[in-house]
Parts: structure tokens; C-alpha cells; sequence
């Protein structure tokens, strides 16, 4: 490697720099002063993971910087900044009190970053890795049984990921002999054509790992029984975290692992296709269901999220990436409204298991109208009632199946888009149309940055339209 590209591929991985630089700042400020001061780490993160975000702003002029993996760091970097924010809470809790919670914030971060930067698997994996080791640590900070539960069964299936992905590392370095992923459909295609048998399977079964690694990092069925547990063992802010960054970066990694593959000509040869076809079916088809059936509502979430991400799925399965985008950005306002109204919701009693439970909320309406009817607002979202944001990623996603003929795949995306508007109802018809007692189980978690964050997705929602206008804007100058 000469000095140019040297100093290219710094460049290019800079903005993961700065967030372990951040880390390693905000680490020794707390080291070093008298008293732990919650602000002062919060402002510190906040600080660094802007300056990544603007330091991305000028890496889209460097040629090895594809527009999927720009796209995923700019989403990655919002989420994470607008999920900080809800750590400013009226109350306090063990997990921000902590000061190790916000340089593993920090790393955490920098691991999905580079994920989707790296065009190595091996820097892939240490991506993998970084991203999803200080996670289950900052889940298991909440000193609850469930905390400490939903963070061991985080790390569990993130080694599992981990190991399927080194094996099909492993298999992957025994064909082509490096690590690179720049390679194009030409060469997949002639190995799937033309190989011997054994050079097949090879790629194959490489691929087969590492999409078992990448399903359980973004919760595809059969891989995504970890998830619930975790939405319901941790906070709000950390679950819809997990909601969002770890999946963009999951889905951005799939669509450069995958998308050779995806573009075959020869479908006899694509079994990798039609594996992906049936998964996505999969995904978002059963877990609406297990939604149907769950009385909490942050479980009912964890599976809302799984068949979401099966939409997401079916976004790169068409090719359609500026739909995945499209999708995510919208599923990212909507989720974040969400997660936020239940922080702000904060349950008085947090010893019992269902800390959300739909009993909860009987009455919610009259006692607290404007939350209540945020909440609805956002589940209405989510249930893609129009004109609200996930209506219009609904929309392009199957219309993309319908112009490419998938005609099963738009079928099963329209009847689980009915089916999900039932579960979503239940929270609404709990809030409205029925009786609440007279026991109070919530109190106002609010502060003026959580109310700023639930006002702005809510009225991002409203007039997704112009989100929507702004992006089909924005993405073409992507090259997608």
C-alpha cells in the first residue's frame, strides 16, 4: 500500500476515530475528576459523535466509500445522537449514573461505524465485535435481575454471530485466498457457473455462515428469539438503540456481502436468492403473529421490529436500496416517538417483569391526554395508517414487488401490513376505550430534551411527506 492510499483509508475511517478518541476522552474525564457528572459525559458524547457526522459529510468524494455504507453512517450517527439525548432524565438511573455507560457508548458506536466502513472482513469483525461487546455490557448496568439477564443473552447471541461469521470467514479465505470485498457479480457469477463442485460449495457455504451471523445481529427468523428479551429486560432508550443502529449496520454489511449474489442472471445457480426470499417471507410473517398474543407493549414492540426488519430485508433482496434508506430513516423517526413516550411513561413499579404491560395503560387517555396521544400517533405510525412516516416506506417497498413481479412477496407485505394494524389498535383501545382504575403506575420521566425529541418525531411523522420528498432529493447525489 503506497502513502496515498494509506492516508485515503485513514480518511476514510476517520469518523470511527473520532468516536474512540471521544471514548477514550470522556473515559479519562471521569477518571480524573472529583465527582462522576452525568452532563459533562453527555455533552462529551454528543460533541464527538457530531464531529463524526460532520467529518462524513466530506467522505463522499472518496472512490472506495460506496453510497450504501455512506448512507448507513449517517443513520447510524443520527440515531445514536438522538437516542443520547433521552439519557437526560427527570429521574435517575443506575445505567446513566454509571460513568463507564458513555465511553462504551461511544465504542459501541464506532464498532457498527466501521462495519459498514470496512471493505475487509476482518476489520468487519473487529467491527462486529466492538459494536456488540460494550452493548451487552451497558445493558447488564441496570442492576435488575432482567437487566443483567437481557445483557448475558445479548452477548450469547453475539458470539453466536461471531462464530458464524469467522466460519464463513474461514471458507471464504479458502477460495479466493484474502479478505477483500471488493469483488462484483462477474466473479460470483463464474463460480456458480462454471466452478468445479467443490469451489461451489465452498462459496456457498461461506455465504450461508456469514448470513447466519449478519440474521443474528438484524434478528431474522429463525434468529431472532434473543430480541424480545432484551427490548423487555432493558430501558427504553437502550432497546430502541438496539431497534435501530445495530440493524442499519447489520443491513448495510448484508447489502455489500450480498448484492453479487442478489444480481446473478442465472437463477438455477442463485441458491443464496432464494434462501434470502424465504427468510424475508419468514421474517415478516411470524412475528406479527407472536405480536398479536403479547400483552406488553415493549415486547409487542421487539416483535414489530423483527417483521420491520423483514421490509428492510425485502429492500435489498429487489435492490431497491434507496427504498432501504428511505424505509430505515422513516422506521427510525417513528420508533425513536415511540421508545421516547414510554421513557417519558416511566412505570412506578419496575419489579415486576412486564414493566408495559397493556393493563397499565387502561384509562391512559383521560389522565394524560397529550401523552396518550402521542403514543397514538406513533403507533398509527407504525401500523402505516396514512399519511403518517412508515406508510409511505410501506408503499415504495411494495410497489418495487409489484414492478418486479414478486407478486407473493407484495401479498404477504400488504396482509402483515394488515395484520400488524390489529396489535397496534391494542394499545390505543386500552388508552381510550377502557376503564382505568384509580392506582397511578406511571410518573412523568420528561425533561425539555425528551420533550424536544418526542415533539420532533412527532412532527416528522405528521408531514412524512416532506421527509419523504427530501430524501428522493438526497439520494440520487448517493449514486444510488
Amino acid at each position: 500500500m503506497n502513502t496515498l492510499d494509506f492516508y485515503t483509508y485513514l480518511y476514510m475511517y476517520m469518523p470511527s476515530v473520532i468516536l474512540v478518541l471521544g471514548a477514550i476522552v470522556v473515559l479519562f474525564s471521569n477518571v480524573f475528576a472529583s465527582q462522576f457528572s452525568r452532563n459533562t459525559s453527555l455533552s462529551l458524547c454528543m460533541i464527538f459523535i457530531a464531529a463524526a457526522f460532520f467529518f462524513c459529510l466530506s467522505v463522499g468524494h472518496i472512490e472506495n466509500v460506496s453510497a450504501i455504507t455512506l448512507s448507513a453512517e449517517y443513520i447510524i450517527l443520527i440515531a445514536s445522537f438522538w437516542f443520547i439525548l433521552l439519557t437526560f432524565s427527570k429521574y435517575k438511573f443506575v445505567e446513566f449514573q454509571t460513568p463507564e455507560f458513555y465511553p462504551l457508548y461511544l465504542f459501541s458506536i464506532s464498532g457498527f461505524m466501521l462495519m459498514v466502513q470496512g471493505n475487509n472482513l476482518v476489520l468487519v469483525l473487529l467491527g462486529l465485535e466492538i459494536g456488540s461487546l460494550p452493548l451487552a455490557a451497558m445493558l447488564a448496568f441496570n442492576r435488575r435481575i432482567y437487566g443483567i439477564e437481557g445483557g448475558i443473552k445479548y452477548f450469547v447471541a453475539s458470539a453466536l454471530a461471531s462464530i458464524f461469521f469467522i466460519l464463513g470467514i474461514m471458507l471464504f479465505y479458502l477460495y479466493f485466498g484474502d479478505f477483500s470485498l471488493q469483488r462484483n457479480a462477474i466473479e460470483y457469477k463464474n463460480v456458480l457457473l462454471h466452478g468445479h463442485v467443490l469451489d461451489v460449495l465452498l462459496l456457498l457455504f461461506s455465504m450461508l455462515f456469514m448470513l447466519a451471523g449478519l440474521a443474528f445481529k438484524v434478528s431474522l427468523v429463525p434468529w431472532h428469539s434473543w430480541m424480545p428479551d432484551v427490548y423487555e429486560a432493558s430501558n427504553p432508550v437502550l432497546a430502541g438503540y438496539v431497534s435501530v443502529v445495530p440493524k442499519i449496520a447489520g443491513f448495510g454489511l448484508f447489502a455489500i456481502l450480498f448484492l453479487p449474489l442478489l444480481q446473478s442472471e442465472n437463477a438455477s445457480h442463485n441458491y443464496i436468492e432464494y434462501l434470502v426470499r424465504i427468510l424475508l417471507l419468514i421474517t415478516i410473517t411470524l412475528p406479527n403473529i407472536m405480536a398479536l398474543v403479547q400483552k406488553d407493549v415493549k415486547r409487542m414492540l421487539a416483535f414489530s421490529s423483527i417483521s420491520h426488519s423483514g421490509f428492510a430485508l425485502a429492500c435489498i433482496y429487489l435492490g431497491t436500496f434507496d427504498t432501504l434508506i428511505l424505509y430505515w430513516v422513516l422506521f427510525l423517526i417513528t420508533n425513536l416517538g415511540a421508545f421516547t413516550m414510554l421513557w417519558i411513561a416511566k412505570p412506578l413499579n419496575t419489579q415486576t417483569r412486564y414493566d408495559y404491560d397493556l393493563q397499565r395503560f387502561y384509562g391512559f387517555g383521560k389522565k394524560h391526554p397529550i401523552m396518550a396521544l402521542s403514543m397514538a400517533l406513533f403507533m398509527l405510525s407504525l401500523a402505516g395508517i396514512p399519511p403518517f412516516s412508515i406508510f409511505w416506506g410501506k408503499i415504495f417497498v411494495i410497489t418495487n414487488a409489484l414492478q418486479q413481479n414478486e407478486m407473493l412477496l407484495a401479498f404477504m407485505m400488504m396482509l402483515n401490513s394488515a395484520i400488524a394494524v390489529c396489535y397496534y389498535l391494542k394499545l390505543i383501545v386500552a388508552m381510550y376505550f377502557k376503564q382505568g382504575g384509580n392506582e397511578i403506575f406511571y410518573e412523568d420521566n420528561s425533561t425539555a430534551p425528551i420533550r424536544f425529541v418526542a415533539f420532533m418525531c412527532a412532527i416528522l411523522c405528521i408531514f412524512s411527506i416532506f421527509v419523504v420528498s427530501y430524501l428522493f432529493q438526497y439520494i440520487p447525489m448517493l449514486g444510488i
